[in-house]
């Protein structure tokens, strides 16, 4: 019984120090955060509301809580990277230095760019692997696509490149090696070809090997420009077997900027020109240059999304056919069949879009012409509409396009991803 009463008498002892024990506080809640530390390429990609959010603790006292907060929504902006808050004694008295470092992490990963069936054009499927460390990464592939080109081309791909300067500059190269399978309607519209026409001009090839060394370098947040050389090798089939190059100095200018107004929604614009120029004094076996623009702007508020897209291209010379440009494809003219339209493609080429999305709803508009310089180009348009898992462009979607035309309207059902 002694030891009862004891037990009880220590009981209620200690439960009402216990009860008013203050919670635990933070030993740095007591400074005044003087400045926040973070590499400008990063901040450059934060939504402007986080950049905000940010410059709201400088001058107030430090609170862990909020900013674990701020320090997790940088790490779902900035996916890939490996982002540590860290704390430093600040110039004043009783102040401190925040610093967040954003470094990229290893990572090993496979990723599927691209997975899209067409009714007229069948299967596109991609899957490309990366190995990251540091400022170095290693990717390889597997690809069989129908999509993009006049033929299908399927075989491996891989590459190296190496950032430096917190990631304003890139050097690598990629190293691509396929097979061609040409449709029927191509190989009857090349036999078609008068002498010293589009036929005579071009050829079919069987095999397709690509080497492209590059360099990129971000002189402003969001403004990238690229420039290096491609060198590509392929068989032709007729009349003979042998091998040709083209090889092309190429050079692109992108703007990529992105900002996010809590009032308005989050808007985004993305624009780019392009330059590929072959000659034969580079050792190239076709002299050409192709320029291609594609300009872009998004606009998401809420469950709304609104894509506006233009691309237009210019082909001067004699080039292979994987150059020439095409429409009516799982991301152009989406309710016509490309082979319908142009079989050989066209050297002069322009398109537009819109594209709506509201939850699981996806509705596209699209209008565009492709001819040959001197020719007289068709304008099409074409509407689709289907369901969608999401608003980002890798949501997985199921559209059914039509041509808008007289007459009779087949239907085209194009489902997969990016696109």
């Amino acid at each position: 019984m002694r030891v009862a009463h004891f037990i009880a008498w220590a009981a209620f002892s200690v439960l009402p120090a216990a009860c008013n024990q203050e919670p635990a506080v933070n030993v740095n809640s007591r400074y005044t955060v003087e400045s926040i530390e973070i590499s400008p390429r990063a901040e450059a990609r934060l939504s402007d509301s986080l950049k905000l959010d940010l410059r709201k603790l400088i001058g107030e006292k430090f609170n862990q809580e909020t900013v674990d907060k701020i320090v997790r929504r940088i790490r779902r902006e900035l996916s890939g990277y490996r982002v540590v808050q860290r704390i430093a004694k600040g110039t004043n008295p009783e102040s401190i230095r925040l610093i967040v470092d954003v470094v990229r992490a290893q990572r090993k990963d496979v990723v599927v760019p691209r997975l899209v069936y067409h009714s007229k054009e069948n299967f596109t499927f991609g899957a490309d692997g990366a190995i990251e460390h540091g400022g170095n990464r290693l990717s390889f592939g597997i690809l069989t696509d129908n999509d993009e080109l006049l033929e299908r081309y399927s075989g491996i791909r891989g590459g190296y490149q190496r950032t430096l300067a917190g990631g304003r500059f890139r050097g690598g190269f990629v190293v691509e090696s396929f097979r061609s399978q040409w449709n029927g309607a191509t190989l009857e519209a090349l036999a078609r070809q008068p002498e010293g026409g589009t036929g005579n001009a071009v050829e079919i090839y069987r095999t397709r090997l690509h080497v492209q060394p590059d360099v990129q370098v971000e002189f402003l947040p969001g403004v990238t420009w690229s420039g290096g050389f491609s060198v590509q090798r392929f068989q032709t089939q007729f009349p003979a077997a042998r091998f040709e190059k083209s090889q092309a100095l190429i050079t692109s200018l992108r703007l990529n900027h992105e900002w996010d107004l809590s009032a308005s929604g989050k808007h985004m614009v993305e624009a780019g020109y392009s330059l590929r120029a072959a000659t034969k004094g580079l050792g190239s076996d076709y002299g050409y240059t192709r320029q291609f623009v594609n300009l872009e702007y998004g606009f998401r508020r809420g469950r709304d999304t609104i894509t506006a897209t233009f691309l237009a291209g210019w082909l001067n010379g004699q080039a292979p056919l994987f150059e020439r440009f095409l429409l009516g494809n799982s991301t152009t003219l989406r309710g016509y069949n490309k082979f319908d339209i142009a079989p050989l493609g066209g050297n002069r080429m322009a398109h537009g879009s819109v594209d709506y999305r509201r939850r699981w709803v996806r509705v596209v508009y699209d209008t565009g012409v492709v001819h040959d310089r001197g020719g007289a180009g068709k304008v099409r348009h074409s509407l689709a509409a289907g369901l969608t898992t999401g608003q980002r462009r890798d949501s997985l979607s199921f559209l059914v396009a039509f041509p808008l035309r007289e007459g009779r309207m087949e239907p085209i059902f194009i489902v997969g991803m990016n696109f």
